[in-house]
């Protein structure tokens, strides 16, 4: 378990008056192992659970980890991760509880538990305070996201040959190397739109990486099987691997700027996952189908602009043209000239024959 003192409690829930850690136990046990945990992925989780010990049998070091967090001072990954976790688990656990806590269980019955030195709290603010918690905790699962997204960024921009064992780098690539066997990592390398802060440009999720993961299927199935059999599965290949590196190519990045407003519109007529009132559902389904229209028609346009890898790309594309083709050569190695009745400078001219 992640939480293990009151002190580490009220650094994320200072008003809380709870003295005895174990009468919440089961709550944080619980918020870590269902809300936290495949968030993080197996192989983290239990990297995190292991540092996290080591805190705890090393003497003063919890108290250490404490006054840091307190002061302000910058933490080493696996403690920032820890923090993290910590606030994810916390107001989790606290939404869980309120409900029950507000209500004791005895042999003769259930009564509602008043403090002599507090007032009686009414439903309506309990239902508050849960829903703040459930806020919270969504919240705190965001910030997690965003901060392992951006460190797996530090990462690959560097060389693992220059990072030094022990050092904050080090750290920060086990730690993603962990968390890329979790179902939660940020980039899904085999999609045209790999990551929440690229949907964002095209469809507002409120920033919410947690909401990014949970449309995964829907993106998949909107390019697998709307979108790819129009344009064709080499193409959709050859412009997923170009989205994930990145190009400077002008005509690859209008298309598959063109291509993400296509997915992200589909998305908007599909999901369950953010709010979209039945009017703006159908019209978004309506853009849909309009911007893939627009998306078949550019890449047909522009066919005689491609070159290289896109146009091999594209001659498997239901959409692909073939050119005229050019006559065939002589055994001599000249082209022949096809014969054409009665064309310009012709010396001969064939009657048709008369039925």
């Amino acid at each position: 378990m992640l939480i293990s003192s009151p002190e580490e409690l009220r650094l994320y829930s200072p008003s809380n008056a709870i003295d005895n850690i174990e009468t919440m136990a089961g709550f944080f046990d619980s918020s870590e192992q269902d809300f936290l945990k495949d968030k993080l992925g197996a192989q983290l989780h239990q990297s995190l659970v292991e540092y996290y010990q080591s805190l705890r049998d090393g003497e003063g070091a919890i108290a250490e980890y404490i006054g840091q967090i307190v002061a302000g001072t910058p933490l080493p990954p696996y403690a920032r991760l820890l923090t993290l976790a910590q606030r994810i688990i916390t107001f989790d656990a606290l939404g869980r509880a309120i409900d029950q806590q507000a209500i004791s269980v005895n042999g003769a019955g259930i009564n509602i538990g008043v403090a002599d030195d507090y007032q009686k709290v009414d439903p309506a603010t309990i239902a508050a305070y849960k829903q703040s918690c459930i806020k919270e905790s969504h919240a705190a699962i965001n910030a997690l996201l965003v901060t392992l997204e951006e460190w797996t960024q530090e990462v690959n921009a560097i060389d693992p040959a220059t990072i030094e064992p022990e050092s904050s780098n080090a750290e920060k690539k086990e730690i993603t190397d962990y968390w890329r066997t979790s179902r939660y990592f940020f980039l899904a390398a085999s999609l045209a739109i790999p990551s929440a802060t690229i949907l964002q440009e095209y469809l507002d999720i409120y920033g919410s990486r947690e909401k990014f993961i949970l449309m995964l299927p829907d993106l998949r199935f909107i390019q697998e099987d709307i979108l790819t059999p129009i344009i064709g599965e080499d193409l959709m290949d050859y412009l997923v691997e170009t989205a994930t590196k990145g190009t400077d190519d002008r005509l690859l990045k209008r298309i598959i700027h063109r291509l993400r407003k296509a997915m992200a519109r589909h998305l908007e007529s599909r999901t369950m996952q953010i709010k979209v009132g039945d009017p703006r559902r159908e019209t978004a389904h309506n853009e849909a189908v309009q911007l893939t229209s627009d998306l078949s028609s550019y890449l047909q346009t522009h066919q005689p602009d491609m070159e290289g890898d896109l146009l091999e790309a594209f001659k498997t594309s239901p959409l692909y043209v073939a050119p005229a083709t050019e006559p065939e050569a002589s055994a001599s190695g000249e082209y022949t000239p096809e014969f054409e009745n009665n064309a310009s400078g012709s010396v001969m001219f064939v009657t048709p024959a008369l039925d």
